[in-house]
């Protein structure tokens, strides 16, 4: 259990409206994550550099939402986040994702039946383990798959701002959000 303060909710909504209008409607669950009513208590620079990067990165783009999600979820459980890994589980389940395809990406990448997804994932395993000439190499079988250029290089944003945010969530180990929890074990 962390013992750094979290805002409320109200407390985050009565200081920073508009940040956690954006976050409640953009991440989808209607309520602020306790990470970034944390950081905010602490830093609120921090907080909301933070929030930009996910905001940019999971929750614009041309993407889907869910194939963000699941590259979040895997990279956490790879880096062993259990923060990130809770958040962004609930989060792909949410987004339409089940419960079945979660464990399989999570415990074994190469029964991923969706080629397109398989080589997302392989990216950001190859990436986490800094092994940058399956890098390369995967960059290349995304390409004759169809992936633009453009859409690489969001899937290269989408791990570096996991990464952020899993290093950010291990630093101040904070605790997870009920809500999140929830939802997986809603669908298990």
């Amino acid at each position: 259990m962390s013992n750094l303060p979290v805002l409320s909710e109200e407390e985050f909504k009565n200081k920073f409206p508009e940040v956690h209008q954006q976050v409640c409607d953009e991440l989808g669950m209607g309520f602020v994550p306790a990470i970034f009513r944390c950081v905010a208590l602490l830093n609120p620079d921090l907080a909301m550099s933070s929030w930009n990067m996910v905001r940019k990165n999971l929750c614009a783009g041309e993407l889907p939402r869910i194939t963000k999600e699941i590259m979040f979820a895997y990279i956490a459980h790879k880096k062993k986040c259990n923060y990130c890994t809770v958040a962004h589980h609930a989060l792909a389940l949410h987004h339409g994702f089940t419960e079945e395809d979660m464990e399989t990406i999570l415990n074994d990448l190469e029964q991923i039946k969706n080629p397109s997804l398989k080589l997302v994932i392989k990216l950001a395993d190859s990436s986490v383990d800094n092994d940058f000439s399956s890098v390369s190499e995967l960059d290349d079988e995304l390409c004759a798959l169809g992936f633009a250029r453009d859409e690489i290089t969001e899937l290269i944003g989408m791990i570096s701002c996991s990464l952020y945010m899993v290093n950010l969530a291990d630093s101040i180990g904070i605790d997870i959000d009920k809500r999140f929890t929830d939802v997986i074990d809603k669908a298990s």
